[in-house]
């Protein structure tokens, strides 16, 4: 048992809230978002019989602000998780709480900290997380580039061409390009420089609708499985496992999935799906089986996904690379 510090971490400023391990609480109002400021906390928490090494912190993954606050506070021999705000906000809810101010958000994440238990974080490492910037940083020109594609379009079409817009349109258009081409070259070159990046690649990239970019980002954001070992785990980080509508014996709704995860993940997974349903493989097949039992396209494709994203799980860890006879696929949809 340890004690749990709260922390509501702001792009400034960071309040903290204390429970101890005898249930006494301490609250600290506002310290600087910096080295200044985080070894105050360390201070503020040992005064109130909470060392370092006895502390378990709680933070948000809030944004970027949490990171800096985080990786000090592990270097320093604190106990960290850095969790969804989406699971917190839930349990807010479940303890009908009402106002909201930065002091009750850091006694809201303390108190969550204390109940939940949260798992542990881990750093990445620097190549992993470059990596996963490279990639979320892809994926945001990709969104940017088909929307001027698209604008491109519509305005070859219009009754009157601008021809001066046409020519701006289309030299963003050729910018954007070059941009995610840049990119993709740079994860490469990251990726082959590292061999603890290289050889979960190729692993990965021996299961059906992996290719490059989806095997890199699903490394990114996972962190290359490090705190992930089992199927159920990967599917929660996600968000993508199925979550039950039931209530009595009246109600009995469709099971959704959770989307309390990873976005970036899920799609990741969403799109590795859509290039592995129509392969003549068990993946294949086992998209080919929902569809045939009546499932609509999106929940045969989620659940496709779900089953990707443990298979790559299962490959990292064990070293070994996808065998299409090894195990067969059984149907699991939300």
């Amino acid at each position: 048992m340890m004690h749990v510090l709260g922390l509501d971490i702001g792009k400034d400023t960071v309040f903290a809230h204390l429970i101890r391990m005898d249930g006494a609480t301490h609250s600290l109002a506002a310290v600087p978002n910096t080295a200044v400021g985080f070894r105050q906390l360390l201070t503020w928490a040992r005064t109130h019989g909470a060392p370092r090494a006895t502390l378990h912190v709680v933070m948000e993954a809030t944004g970027v602000y949490w990171e800096r606050c985080a990786q000090y506070l592990f270097e320093q021999g604190c106990t960290v998780s850095v969790e969804n705000p989406t699971r917190i906000r839930y349990f807010a809810r479940s303890k009908a709480r009402r106002g909201k101010t930065d002091a009750m958000d850091a006694a809201l994440i303390a108190a969550y900290g204390s109940t939940m238990a949260p798992r542990t974080w881990r750093p990445p490492s620097a190549a992993l997380h470059e990596l996963k910037l490279l990639c979320r940083e892809r994926s945001t020109l990709v969104v940017t580039l088909n929307a001027e594609q698209n604008r491109l379009h519509a305005m070859n079409h219009r009754a009157v061409v601008t021809q001066r817009l046409m020519a701006l349109i289309q030299e963003r258009v050729a910018f954007l390009q070059t941009q995610v081409e840049t990119l993709e070259r740079s994860m490469r070159t990251l990726i082959e420089g590292d061999p603890a990046l290289a050889e979960p690649l190729q692993l990965l990239l021996t299961i059906p609708g992996y290719g490059f970019l989806t095997a890199a980002s699903v490394l990114a954001e996972t962190d290359g499985f490090a705190l992930l070992e089992t199927g159920r785990q990967i599917s929660a980080y996600a968000g993508i496992a199925p979550a039950p509508v039931e209530s009595g014996t009246s109600v009995h709704g469709h099971s959704r999935i959770s989307k309390i995860g990873n976005a970036h993940l899920r799609r990741t997974a969403y799109l590795a799906a859509s290039g592995a349903r129509k392969s003549k493989g068990r993946v294949g097949e086992f998209y080919r089986h929902l569809r045939a039992q009546g499932k609509p396209p999106k929940v045969a494709l989620v659940a496709l996904g779900r089953k990707l994203l443990r298979i790559g799980l299962a490959v990292v860890k064990s070293g070994q690379p996808y065998q299409e006879a090894y195990r067969r696929c059984t149907p699991s949809v939300p």
